[in-house]
C-alpha cells in the first residue's frame, strides 16, 4: 500500500499484516475508503475496517500525508499536537511504543468522549525528507490484545520511499 500527494515523497505499508485490512483492500469497496486531497498540503484517507462505511465505522485506519508548515515541521511536534488534541476532546493517556531519529509510534487511550471518538488508537509517525506522514489505527470498541499486535506491526512495517 504507498500514499502520498503529488510530487512528493511516498508512505509504503503492508497492509497484508493485517488479515481485516486486506479483506478491505481484496474487496474493493469505495464505500469503505474516504479520500481527501482538498488541501495538497494535508491529504488524508480513512479506510473503513470494521463498520458500515468510511463514514459509519467502528474501526479504521487513517493515513495523512502532510506538508510540514510552521506550526509542524517534526515528528515531535505533530506527537505534540495529537496529544494536545487527544486532551482537549476528553481525558487521555499516551504510551510511547517506538522511536527514532525519524519516526515515532504511540498509543493514546481515552476516556469519558463523545460519542463517535475512539478511545483507543496508535499512531506512527514518519519523517522523509520533504514530508510528514501519519498511519493510525482508530478503534471505537475494545481492541483485543491480538489487533493491538496486528496493528503494530502494520504500522512498524512503515517506510518512505
Amino acid at each position: 500500500m504507498l500514499t502520498s500527494p503529488a510530487n512528493a515523497e511516498r508512505l509504503k505499508f503492508d497492509h497484508r499484516l493485517s488479515p481485516p485490512l486486506k479483506a478491505v483492500f481484496d474487496a474493493n469497496d469505495p464505500d469503505m475508503i474516504a479520500f481527501n486531497d482538498t488541501n495538497p498540503r494535508y491529504v488524508t484517507d480513512l479506510i473503513a475496517i470494521e463498520g458500515a462505511s468510511a463514514k459509519d465505522w467502528i474501526q479504521a485506519l487513517l493515513i495523512v500525508a502532510r506538508t510540514p508548515d510552521k506550526k509542524v515541521r517534526t515528528v515531535a511536534e505533530w506527537v505534540a499536537e495529537l496529544q494536545a488534541e487527544g486532551q482537549r476532546l476528553c481525558p487521555s493517556t499516551f504510551r510511547t511504543l517506538a522511536s527514532d531519529e525519524s519516526s515515532a509510534t504511540f498509543e493514546r487511550q481515552s476516556t469519558g468522549c463523545r460519542a463517535g471518538y475512539p478511545p483507543v488508537a496508535i499512531y506512527r509517525i514518519v519523517a522523509g525528507k520533504r514530508s510528514l506522514f501519519l498511519l493510525g489505527f482508530m478503534d471505537k470498541g475494545e481492541l483485543t490484545e491480538q489487533e493491538r499486535r496486528e496493528w503494530q506491526a502494520v504500522l512498524a512495517s512503515a517506510t518512505i520511499d
